[in-house]
Parts: C-alpha cells; sequence; structure tokens
C-alpha cells in the first residue's frame, strides 16, 4: 500500500469549530472535518473512547484514507492514538497553545494567564459550576492560587462576549484581557499534520 495517503478527513474538537469552518471559507483549508463535543474533555477517559470510536468508524468506512486529529495531549492515550497507521495530530498540548503557536503559549502562561476559547467562555459557569463544583470564595482562592489574568483568546470570529466575560473576572477574581489571535497558527498546525497524515503510511 502506498507510503503516500491524501488525508481526506480531519476529526477535531469542537472548541475550533467556528475557527476551522472560517478557514475552509476562505479557502486556507480544504478537508471535511468531523468534531467531537468540547465538553468531553470534562471526561478524558470518555473522550478517549470517543475518538477511538470515530478513529474506528473512519478507518472501516475508508481505509486508505490519512485521518488529522485535531486536539491537543487531551487525554491518558492520545499517543496510541495519533501514531496509528495513516494518522497524525496537531501539535500542542491544548487548543490554547495550538491557536496561539508555542513560544506565545508559554510566554503567557509563564505570566500566569488563564485561556478562555470563544466557545468555552460562553459556557464557563458550566464548567467551574456544574462540572468542578467550584464556587464562591473557593473559586477566587483556587484560580488566584495560579493565575494573574484571565485572557481570552478573540479569534475574530464570534463577537466578544464582555458581559459573560466581566462575570468570569467577578467570579474569579482576575482582571480580563481581550487578546487578538490571528488563524495563521492554527492553520499551519493543521497542514503540518496533513502533511504528516499523508506520509504516515500503512504497511
Amino acid at each position: 500500500m502506498s507510503p503516500d495517503l491524501r488525508p481526506n478527513l480531519c476529526i477535531a474538537c469542537s472548541i475550533f469549530k467556528k475557527e476551522i469552518e472560517a478557514l475552509q471559507a476562505g479557502g486556507g483549508l480544504d478537508l471535511p472535518v468531523g468534531y467531537l463535543n468540547s465538553m468531553l474533555h470534562m471526561v478524558p477517559d470518555k473522550l478517549e473512547l470517543r475518538l477511538r470510536e470515530s478513529l474506528g468508524a473512519a478507518r472501516s468506512a475508508a481505509p486508505d484514507q490519512a485521518i488529522v486529529l485535531a486536539f491537543g495531549d487531551c487525554c491518558s492515550h492520545m499517543e496510541d492514538l495519533d501514531s496509528g497507521p495513516g494518522t497524525a495530530r496537531t501539535e500542542g498540548i491544548n487548543c490554547c497553545e495550538i491557536i496561539l503557536g508555542r513560544d506565545t503559549y508559554r510566554k503567557l502562561r509563564r505570566e500566569g494567564a488563564f485561556f478562555l476559547m470563544p466557545e468555552w467562555a460562553l459556557s464557563w459557569k458550566q464548567i467551574f459550576v456544574g462540572q468542578l463544583g467550584l464556587a464562591g470564595p473557593c473559586a477566587k482562592a483556587f484560580m488566584q492560587e495560579m493565575h494573574t489574568r484571565l485572557i481570552y483568546l478573540d479569534t475574530g470570529i464570534l463577537p466578544v462576549p464582555h458581559a459573560e466575560l466581566a462575570e468570569a473576572s467577578e467570579f474569579m477574581g482576575l482582571p480580563v484581557e481581550v487578546l487578538p489571535v490571528s488563524l495563521d497558527p492554527l492553520l499551519a498546525s493543521l497542514k503540518q499534520a496533513a502533511a504528516s497524515a499523508r506520509h504516515h503510511g500503512r504497511d
């Protein structure tokens, strides 16, 4: 079988959905994409199961296709998933590093930034209160122990949710900053993964 496969499928976290759709609409990305709900990250074992199911279904439907995973290191066996034949993953430990690029992400993390992607900025209360069980002074103490500020990553696709950000800032006791970001690092990561997937052929 040819070692030079065509990547004709991407399985992506829904955290990237609007951004990937913008890249597709602008002609920068010619790759069909299926999405898994970003809330699966709250239960990593379930995320891994869904990824395995999606990969299995894709390989059964078209054994010769190469597959791109648009995810960070989001579950305990991600390396097993992305090292499969004809499969490659976007480079980065999480969605924020993939969006920002390695150097910018690490610089801001060293400064104590806590990032909010557009999708999660709209559902932060569900995550912090409903999923993590944080509220009141405990939430502030927890966040302020490790972080200096909130940074909303404004990818330019959706209006900045100022009301939700102000509420999150008050809830966590951290100032909030809106950082405009380019989609170029995401596009570069997807293209790099596609190139790796093409050349990661099957025996």
